[in-house]
């Protein structure tokens, strides 16, 4: 009899695709817009006396010695820029870490986990490699939540765990906030009870949080990311939430999990939140620039969008426009074959240059029919 060790991995693990995060190269690739990145590095953004402290915060870091394993001085910052207290703050290795620890912590035999489709895929990669059951309910032809049919499924599936990506990836919308606000407090009644995860990683995009809110709804939790205004090499996520629960969540995250580089480079950019509000305040104007340009241009429909992306499906076929894209140095995120994405890829905004590349580049290949 032949040993295969994949038969000991768990079935439900067996099932799943890793996840792809996209290519990071191609032959004649100049224009990278296809992984929800700033185009603007930390060197071009923070100059002179910040570049200064940022390089002496990371020289005095002692590789030999473990971080701080709370990560307090980082966690204090978090929270100031949240208008929250250290400990309603948990810093994690992006915020995929947050998810995970999340899915964790609620982890059980017959547990559900409830999101909108499409969404996020980590969602459920999360949750069918821990044998949990998901549950997707799908948005409308235009990407928009049936919220009727949501607060359906909260009743009949009794999740244990909601994720809303707020606005959405890879469809770039935000959910009416009022829907948003019903469900977490569906999941907080007699008829259901589930932890509402409001995933934010687009927020200095997006300008709208329901971090307000989170005083009033115990069973709210918000995630961020760092990973979206430029620091996305040094995997920076938190997660917010009521001090007992972060607690609890913390029961589940293990030693050091943010290491000492990353959290240095992040204290010293914290300290200049001016850097980060002026870089997105760019992209958010060229959002607008390059989603102006696209009604205009025949066979492309464009989703709204309020992210540092948009996506678009195109009357080609998706993997001929997306090759043909790439044929001619731009590199976006092909979609088209995804469930409910048919033809559709996602563009992430890059600078004013890359941005007018892209245009360029897409009308040649809608002109030439691949």
């Amino acid at each position: 009899m032949t040993f295969d060790p994949r038969s000991l991995i768990r079935p439900e693990v067996r099932a799943l695709q890793a996840y792809q995060a996209g290519l990071d190269s191609a032959p004649g690739r100049r224009v990278k817009l296809d992984a929800n990145e700033s185009p603007f590095a930390l060197g071009e953004g923070i100059r002179g006396a910040i570049a200064d402290e940022l390089r002496a915060a990371l020289s005095d870091v002692e590789l030999h010695r473990y971080p701080d394993p709370e990560a307090r001085e980082l966690r204090r910052l978090l929270a100031q820029e949240m208008g929250l207290r250290p400990a309603q703050v948990l810093a994690t290795n992006g915020s995929d870490e947050a998810i995970q620890l999340l899915l964790l912590a609620v982890a059980g035999p017959g547990v559900t986990v409830l999101t909108p489709v499409p969404t996020f895929v980590m969602y459920e990669l999360g949750a069918r490699a821990l044998g949990l059951r998901y549950v997707g309910v799908p948005l409308d032809g235009e990407y928009a939540l049936d919220t009727g049919a949501f607060l359906a499924a909260i009743r009949n599936e009794q999740p244990r765990l909601v994720f809303l990506a707020w606005p959405n990836n890879p469809t770039g919308g935000l959910l009416d906030e009022a829907a948003v606000l019903t469900i977490i407090r569906a999941c907080n009644g007699e008829e259901a009870q589930a932890l509402v995860v409001v995933d934010e990683a687009y927020y200095h995009y997006s300008g709208r949080t329901v971090l307000p809110r989170l005083a009033e709804l115990p069973n709210l939790v918000i995630l961020r990311t760092l990973s979206k205004v430029g620091l996305a090499g040094i995997r920076l996520g938190m997660l917010a939430a009521s001090a007992p629960l972060v607690e609890e969540i913390n029961k589940v995250r293990g030693p050091y999990n943010v290491n000492a580089l990353s959290q240095a480079a992040a204290r010293v950019v914290l300290r200049h939140g001016d850097v980060v509000r002026r870089n997105a305040a760019v992209i958010v104007k060229e959002r607008e620039r390059v989603l102006r340009a696209l009604r205009d241009l025949a066979g492309v429909t464009i989703f709204p969008s309020q992210a540092n992306f948009f996506l678009m499906r195109t009357r080609l076929p998706g993997d001929a426009v997306h090759q043909g894209l790439l044929a001619r140095g731009v590199l976006v995120r092909n979609f088209s074959r995804a469930p409910f994405l048919s033809d559709c890829l996602r563009v992430t905004l890059g600078s004013p240059e890359e941005n007018d590349a892209f245009l360029a580049a897409l009308r040649a290949v809608l002109e030439s029919g691949r």
